[in-house]
């Protein structure tokens, strides 16, 4: 199929497809309207036409043809199943666009219809269709225009490449004599000169008696080549695989699988790749069809695609499900991460994105790239997941020449002819997409870099690390296996927090471990040494070989280095004397913590420390009422004692203890203003303010009594009475003589749910109202859903004769303040007479 490029009004560049093709959006509900996105709208605003995408929902199920028992096989079950569900699917639509005259193209690869120069009218009757989930604009990426390098020193040799060198693919050719062989390799790009002399002889249409055939082996959807014959207008597509496959017989080998045989996909103009050529680029890599687009052949696609193009990660995510569907049928995507560094989360897509295999570029000095974009990606991703040689890099050009060119684009070639290295020296692997992926990561050299996240081991700069092709194909040969296990105490068994575990052999990890003790490594095969450590804990080494598939479990017991105990009682310190159940953590104030729990019944506890130390200790009641007490103790060369009573909390629900009051409660039972009591709305002085009440004593929200109080209560409903103006409002008490008083408290029940532009509190007057204090405020979240009760001391309020309190509520379609049973006298938690 071949089509016109899209019009620069209707490309709406980087207004990314992406979730339109990926299936990333939720279905709609049913009566739902699909969205249309305002891209598309924009463009009917200011023409009567416009080309858009229209997305259809429901993915078909690719996973049963990881079971065929032949790589044709499963090509064409997925080729099947994507066919079946885009023709399903897309029937009512297609039959629509015929009966209108418009032109499409359909796609079975992502069950999504081009549709051109169609009216608004037109859209808004496919987005009443059956299935229809979204109508989004075309899309515009970009290759990175090529950037010639001036190199110098061992990057300017014009004998073997350095990245070729650096990343020791010619040690993989000598050891085990593959260079790529029986792998089909393909780029989708600017296009390629396919007589290039570094290229000529790896062309899969080359039929070696000096003739071509392009069937199957070239796409050029936007026709811009003039004949059937590959080109390249650009030379970004020639460059990149040359870095693959180039090899010119003469002793000239450029490229890290110079044995590949390579085809291609145009998707690109010069400077820019249209979405729908790219869409159908690489819908074709799925089943190769011949120039005129019919006799698709799955046994004919490749083994891998290189992807040097992309477009900021902000946009939408793109073809995730071709992607997907890539990995189904057995092809490996690789991506270039972009050229947008140096600055972090600069990684572009669709290399950013989580699905994808994405690379970094360094310099022949192992250091990376200025511009070689760096992660965070996709939701926090480590990206890229690689780096390869991408500065200085010597390929092929058209003409029949080379340059030197910098670029994730030049990064990107390198390790999809090291992944055609591995699964040409180990077939096995080139069945499976995810574990040459855990080969590449085990494989890469770590590099440190955690200026944008990341570990020493994997980090937003590098990734894993450096492309180490014959690592990555010993890697294969030994294979793959998993070590797992726990790190506990010794003594009591539990897990040891902050333990370090390291693992050395065929590669070194190391971590430290979290609450649970817990460690996990994927690792290359063979014998490792695995030691534990952790502050105060004896070092501990466990050897373990591990073979091609095991999955081992290694646990490891850390026996406690010397000990002392810290041993006490925790009791009730406010009159009952009984002992109590708690937590006792000492703290050694350089990250370092102990805990035990004390007997419920006698309140007795042993604490073991290291000597020598001083302590912070933390005493808390796992049984309710109670505060916690923090005590500070010095352990010596013995044990020591610590006894503490803890207090009953303000709010007093210790059991055994009850609530003495002594002073003045109001119910809030009318329906009007208690006697004494003022409400005082502030006016915010916005002009045409409809004045709105603020503390009532009537529930017209209907919000019911839910403060744990009975009958009547004060409210201020913002989100009924306030009608959408700002509230400021107090709800004032009279005048309490306090004279006498020695536990001055306020108590009240209340229901609150806030917003965060709500500011709720309370004011404490001792002089009758002329000078207020805040003795208790909270604002926003999370509020305090009733039945609640807050317990304030009021310890200025102690002998006053005028003593005032108000409560204070701001706010704007910000919930409610509903207040019950206020509460201001002598308060006193006592032991209960019963």
């Amino acid at each position: 199929m071949r089509f016109p490029r899209t019009a620069p009004a209707l490309a709406c560049a980087l207004s990314m497809l992406g979730s339109a093709l990926t299936g990333a959006t939720p279905a709609r509900a049913a009566g739902d309207e699909p969205v249309i996105a305002p891209a598309v709208l924009a463009s009917f605003a200011e023409h009567a036409t416009t080309d858009f995408w229209v997305r259809m929902s429901g993915k078909a199920d690719l996973a049963p043809a990881a079971k065929a028992k032949s790589r044709t096989a499963r090509g064409q079950d997925v080729v099947d199943r994507l066919h079946a569900n885009a023709d399903r699917a897309q029937e009512p639509l297609r039959r629509l666009l015929k009966a209108e005259g418009v032109k499409s193209d359909a796609f079975w690869v992502t069950n999504a219809v081009y549709v051109e120069n169609a009216s608004e009218a037109l859209a808004k009757k496919i987005a009443k269709l059956p299935g229809v989930e979204e109508i989004r604009a075309p899309a515009t990426y970009t290759i990175p225009e090529p950037v010639r390098s001036e190199p110098s020193g061992a990057a300017a040799a014009t004998g073997l490449p350095w990245g070729v060198s650096n990343i020791n693919a010619d040690d993989v050719w000598e050891r085990t004599g593959r260079r790529g062989e029986d792998i089909v390799i393909a780029n989708i790009d600017s296009g390629v000169q396919y007589d290039h002399p570094a290229l000529v002889r790896n062309y899969r249409g080359n039929n070696g008696d000096g003739t071509f055939t392009h069937d199957y082996n070239w796409f050029d959807p936007l026709g811009e080549c003039g004949s059937d014959a590959p080109c390249d207008l650009n030379s970004h597509g020639t460059h990149t695989m040359g870095t693959m496959a180039g090899d010119d017989g003469q002793g000239n080998r450029i490229g890290v699988a110079p044995g590949v045989r390579w085809m291609a996909g145009k998707g690109c103009s010069s400077d820019t790749c249209s979405e729908r050529a790219l869409v159908a680029a690489s819908q074709w890599m799925l089943a190769p069809t011949d120039l005129s687009g019919a006799h698709p052949d799955v046994s004919k696609r490749p083994h891998i695609v290189n992807n040097s193009w992309g477009a900021p990660l902000t946009t939408q995510p793109f073809m995730e499900d071709i992607q997907l569907a890539w990995a189904a049928s057995g092809i490996m995507g690789v991506w270039s991460n972009g050229n947008d560094g140096p600055g972090c989360q600069t990684s572009g897509t669709p290399g950013g994105r989580i699905i994808n295999y994405a690379v970094g570029a360094y310099d022949v000095d192992n250091k990376i790239a200025s511009f070689s974009s760096r992660g965070p990606g996709q939701d926090g991703e480590i990206k890229p997941n690689i780096s390869a040689p991408g500065v200085s890099v010597r390929s092929s050009v058209p003409g029949g020449g080379y340059a030197f060119y910098d670029g994730t684009s030049m990064a990107a070639p390198h390790v999809a002819g090291a992944v055609a290295l591995l699964w040409s020296a180990r077939p096995e692997y080139a069945r499976d997409i995810e574990g040459t992926r855990l080969l590449l990561d085990l494989s890469a050299i770590d590099t440190d870099d955690t200026t944008c996240g990341g570990t020493a081991a994997d980090n937003a700069v590098y990734g894993e690390g450096r492309l180490d092709a014959l690592a990555l194909v010993d890697a294969g040969t030994n294979g793959t296996a998993t070590l797992a296990g726990t790190v506990t105490d010794a003594a009591t068994g539990k897990p040891v927090q902050g333990a370090t575990v390291t693992v050395t052999g065929p590669l070194t990890r190391t971590s430290t471990l979290g609450a649970e003790g817990a460690y996990d490594y994927a690792l290359i095969a063979g014998e490792y040494h695995v030691k534990a450590e952790a502050f105060g804990y004896q070092t501990t080494t466990a050897a373990v070989t591990l073979s091609k598939d095991d999955s081992a479990t290694r646990d490891i017991a850390l026996p406690p280095t010397t000990r002392i105990d810290l041993t006490g009682t925790v009791a009730d310190g406010s009159g009952l004397g009984r002992g109590l159940a708690a937590e006792i953590t000492a703290d050694d104030g350089k990250g370092h913590t102990w805990s035990a729990e004390s007997d419920p019944g006698t309140g007795a506890y042993r604490l073991p420390l290291l000597p020598s130390l001083a302590y912070t200790v933390t005493i808390r009641s796992t049984e309710p009422g109670y505060d916690p007490a923090v005590r500070q103790v010095t352990m010596g060369e013995t044990g020591g004692r610590l006894d503490v009573g803890l207090t009953v909390s303000l709010a007093c629900v210790a059991r055994g203890y009850e609530v003495v009051r002594d002073g003045s409660t109001q119910p809030f039972d009318g329906t009007a203003k208690p006697k004494g009591w003022t409400v005082t709305d502030i006016d915010p002085r916005i002009p045409n303010y409809a004045y709105q009440p603020g503390w009532v004593f009537t529930d017209a929200g209907k919000r019911g009594n839910h403060t744990g109080g009975k009958g009547g209560f004060a409210i201020v409903d913002s989100l009924h009475s306030g009608k959408g103006h700002i509230q400021d409002t107090y709800l004032t008490s009279p005048s309490y003589n306090l004279t006498g008083r020695t536990t001055a408290t306020l108590e009240f029940a209340h229901d609150l749910k806030p917003a965060v532009n709500s500011t709720t509190g309370v004011d404490l007057s001792v002089d009758g109202g002329r000078t207020w204090k805040t003795v208790w405020s909270a604002k926003g979240f999370p509020g305090a859903p009733g039945p609640a009760v807050h317990v304030v001391p009021l310890a200025a309020a102690n002998g006053q004769a005028d003593v005032k309190v108000r409560l204070h509520y701001r706010g704007q379609l910000s919930g409610w303040w509903a207040v019950d049973d206020l509460f201001v006298g002598d308060r006193a938690c006592r032991p209960a007479a019963s």
